[in-house]
């Protein structure tokens, strides 16, 4: 165990330090940087006071010291040289500071502005995906007479996610958390934090099958020999990060293409391919979304009706009938 008195100090140590140690943070600032509307990361990570505790991973913690960030994720920044306080200040708020861009509250709309449910072009830049899954999170918290909160997620913390996974998130995934983060919506998304103390028991985190639905094996099991070795070895590939609507069906994507693929525990088959990319799966529940928040603003109870309809439209009745029964 090693106690840097700064942090310049640990990341000049690091070269020094094995990629499987870990780093930690008196429990009060760890919980400081995680909450919303708290002192810039930058400032936070600069106290005079603040010690930074190296580990072994096997070790255990200090008394009053919580899990961080592991070396080999901090070994893959991008560090500034701390003498040049400019630079230095600006990358601890670039890596561990929130997207403001959607931070500011937002009026409720009146019930005259909630706008007609329409689709993306097939084209959509990365930046009117954003806007439009907005949008949709905007119609999802006008049902509750309620402006849209962002909840962004920092690079840091995808960073943690994906060092945990041993693969990148899908691209459109990052964009939403980096930038939105709202997971309970339309269906609800998991979290890219998860438990540091015990990661292969959270449920609620973006993760492994096994992890999120220990249950899968068991279902696994009753399959033919040949084939539970067939879906084992495909379940190996996937990452969960939405369980639907909480009844234990998952979203998930393949670790390999991005593509998303639907866990349907109940009924055959076990595992289907949906989408192209994570991005197609959230412009879907921005759909929904308006199409619910304009049928109540019409007076009309269809809203899930025309959403099903329009989705049957882009995607084929196949699958949505898959997804919504």
């Amino acid at each position: 165990m090693k106690i840097f008195k700064d942090l310049p100090a640990l990341v000049q140590a690091l070269p020094e330090l094995a990629p499987s140690d870990w780093v930690d943070l008196p429990a009060d600032a760890a919980v400081q940087l995680v909450a919303p509307n708290q002192s810039p990361p930058a400032d936070l990570l600069k106290q005079p006071a603040l010690r930074f505790v190296a580990r072994d991973a096997n070790e255990v913690q200090r008394m009053g010291y919580v899990p961080w960030m592991p070396v080999a994720v901090l070994a893959r920044m991008h560090w500034p040289s701390p003498f040049d306080a400019q630079a230095w200040s600006r990358f601890l708020q670039a890596e561990f500071g929130r997207s403001q861009r959607f931070v500011e509250n937002h009026d409720v709309w009146d019930e005259a502005d909630v706008p007609e449910p329409y689709w993306l072009t097939v084209n959509a830049t990365a930046e009117q995906r954003l806007a439009y899954w907005h949008q949709g999170l905007q119609a999802h918290a006008w049902m509750d007479e309620e402006p849209a909160q962002a909840k962004p997620f920092s690079r840091a913390e995808l960073r943690l996610c994906e060092w945990r996974l041993g693969c990148n998130l899908p691209q459109s995934l990052r964009d939403y958390l980096l930038q939105l983060g709202v997971l309970d919506w339309a269906e609800r998304l998991l979290s890219p934090r998860f438990d540091l103390l015990a990661p292969d028991a959270d449920m609620d985190a973006i993760g492994p099958v096994k992890v999120v639905f220990p249950g899968i094996a068991d279902i696994v099991e009753m399959s033919a020999p040949q084939q539970a070795q067939e879906l084992m070895a495909q379940l190996s590939e996937l990452v969960v990060f939405g369980d639907y609507l909480g009844n234990g069906n998952l979203w998930c994507f393949d670790r390999r293409d991005g593509s998303v693929w639907y866990l349907d525990h109940d009924s055959s088959p076990l595992l289907t391919r949906m989408f192209v990319d994570v991005g197609d799966y959230l412009d879907a529940l921005a759909l929904m979304s308006l199409c619910r928040s304009h049928a109540v603003a019409q007076g009309r109870d269809d809203g899930d009706e025309q959403a099903e309809a329009l989705l049957s439209e882009r995607f084929g009745q196949r699958l949505v009938k898959k997804w919504m029964y």
